[in-house]
């Protein structure tokens, strides 16, 4: 699997990633972004701090990283616009 920028993001099952936690630490720190998985379905991914300090002030880059660690996004993404589609439209407060 590789993410949005093109590098390899390591699966890691949650019983692996106890067994190597120590292991699994030394690689993000290196670099790695690691995405943890149960029964097969990625539930978290550990990133660099670097990483993780840029995606956090920059939201599209983190829906880039998250396109790339989520299998199955873009059916997500496609059934969330098809039902949004075909749900009646509400006024929306922007401002307080």
């Amino acid at each position: 699997m590789t993410n949005a920028t093109g590098h390899m993001v390591k699966k890691v099952a949650v019983a692996q990633l106890k067994a190597h936690l120590a292991e699994t630490l030394r690689d993000v720190e290196a670099g790695a972004r690691i995405a943890i998985q149960r029964r097969g379905k990625t539930v978290a991914v550990l990133v660099p701090p670097t990483e993780a300090d840029a995606l956090a002030n920059d939201w599209w880059s983190a829906l880039n990283g998250v396109m790339a660690d989520v299998d199955d996004f873009e059916k997500i993404v496609r059934e969330t616009v098809k039902s949004r589609a075909n749900a009646r439209p509400r006024r929306v407060k922007l401002e307080d």
